[in-house]
């Protein structure tokens, strides 16, 4: 039980970081008056937040190196995702 509780705020410290960070960009590219936007900025912190929940379960070496790699794939597009949706929406 140690070991989960550790795994997950771990997970949720740096998933939360990302998901301040994503938010602070969405912010600053003003895409936070495009409402037809809304609902993937929504999914996006939503996901980050309740990812820790499934990615501390992982209890085997191999399934917590794939936990690994799918918070970093998850941080990626948290990232990324404001300056594609800043493009595509041409703000």
């Amino acid at each position: 039980m140690r070991a989960y509780l550790i795994r997950f705020v771990g997970y949720e410290v740096v998933l939360g970081i990302a998901a301040w960070m994503a938010h602070a960009l969405w912010s600053s590219h003003g895409l936070g008056a495009v409402e037809s936007l809304r609902r993937f900025h929504d999914a996006g912190i939503a996901a980050l937040l309740l990812a820790p929940f499934v990615l501390a379960t992982f209890r085997t070496r191999r399934a917590r190196a794939l936990a690994a790699l799918i918070a970093g794939l998850l941080i990626g597009a948290a990232l990324t995702a404001p300056y594609v949706c800043a493009v595509a929406a041409g703000v």
